[in-house]
């Protein structure tokens, strides 16, 4: 389980990671906090592992951290699994302190009984030694795609977020842009966004088009004349009805609204309205019923590269349409795993 790996270097932290993981809502990344203590309760578990560690105190009281990991998944997906903890074992820690709770800490490493190091965020490099526990996203992919047979240009499998991409870590959003051309209500509304009591991302909800930022597989299968699509994070099914627009005057609203798609080549086309989900991004951008979405999924001729294509129109938030891409690759092996969404904490 443990083993020695080449890291392509320590990237520099970026502040811009979309509001959906906790580290960027919860936890000061200007804040580093190092502690020692003993294991006394894991919880494996998406969207985040959680470790409590008992420490002692300046004054010798016993004090209790709480500390986040990846998610249970991605560090499946490491080669590791829950036994790589225990009760009882003692555990160096570091990571970025708590906002409201200073014994909360995100953790981007960890010393593990064994002497090995897991690094438990991507942008995070080797802290207290070579001997690494797990491998990362973007080597378990090569692995996986090194050698494997030519693909074809199909759409129905599962394709995933591209590990070697620089900024390609756990907290980093792939679809979103620095700024859009919000209306003067929608820069208020903005303006007003609390992250923490407004945020319902941290608390195991999503809606369209925030959900195909998710950072986990993806997969299309097809269901009689329908396509369904699969979303590892929350366990997400949409139904893509395909062939006709009658079934739009039935359609009810959701959290992911209703989706009509039809074939353009190899391009898969797909309208979505309906939605009832107040955001449109994770950063405090309000959207209206009148959301318009239009998606096209292209796979490269190679069928190793998914091309992902969205423009958003509502007049009510952006004084023009919305245009936004990004990729996912295929990965021979990979599936869509469990996601088991559990967010049942209130003090970090």
């Amino acid at each position: 389980m443990t083993r020695r790996l080449v890291l392509f270097g320590a990237l520099t932290l970026s502040l811009n990671a979309g509001a959906h993981h906790s580290p960027n809502v919860h936890f000061d990344r200007g804040d580093i906090v190092e502690i020692t203590g003993t294991l006394t309760e894991i919880e494996w578990r998406n969207p985040h592992t959680l470790l409590v560690v008992e420490t002692a105190g300046d004054d010798g009281s016993e004090v209790v951290w709480l500390g986040e990991t990846k998610a249970s998944t991605q560090l499946a997906r490491a080669g590791l699994d829950p036994e790589i903890f225990h009760v009882g074992d003692t555990l160096r820690m570091a990571g970025f302190r708590g906002r409201r709770n200073q014994h909360a800490m995100f953790v981007t490493n960890v010393l593990l009984a064994d002497g090995s190091e897991l690094i438990a965020e991507n942008l995070a490099g080797p802290r207290w030694t070579e001997n690494l526990a797990g491998t990362s996203l973007a080597d378990y992919q090569a692995q996986r795609i090194d050698g494997s047979a030519a693909a074809t240009a199909s759409l129905f499998r599962v394709w995933s977020r591209d590990g070697s991409v620089s900024g390609s870590d756990d907290t980093e959003r792939m679809l979103w842009e620095d700024s859009y051309p919000l209306t003067a209500q929608a820069r208020m509304d903005q303006a007003a966004w609390d992250p923490v009591a407004d945020n319902p991302y941290i608390h195991c909800q999503n809606g369209m088009p925030a959900i195909m930022d998710q950072g986990f597989p993806l997969e299309f299968t097809q269901d009689g004349g329908d396509i369904l699509l699969y979303l590892e994070e929350l366990d997400t099914i949409r139904r893509i009805h395909m062939g006709t627009t009658a079934g739009a005057a039935a359609a009810e609203s959701s959290t992911f609204g209703y989706s009509i798609g039809r074939w353009d080549g190899d391009t898969l086309e797909v309208t979505t309205t309906d939605i009832d989900w107040p955001w449109f991004d994770q950063a405090g951008i309000r959207q209206t019923e009148a959301l318009h979405l239009v998606e096209r999924f292209t796979p490269s001729a190679d069928g190793r590269i998914l091309n992902y294509e969205l423009t958003a129109t509502d007049p009510e938030i952006f004084t023009e349409p919305v245009m936004l891409s990004r990729i996912w690759i295929w990965v021979p092996g990979e599936v869509i795993r469990p996601y088991n969404c559990a967010w049942d904490r209130d003090d970090l």
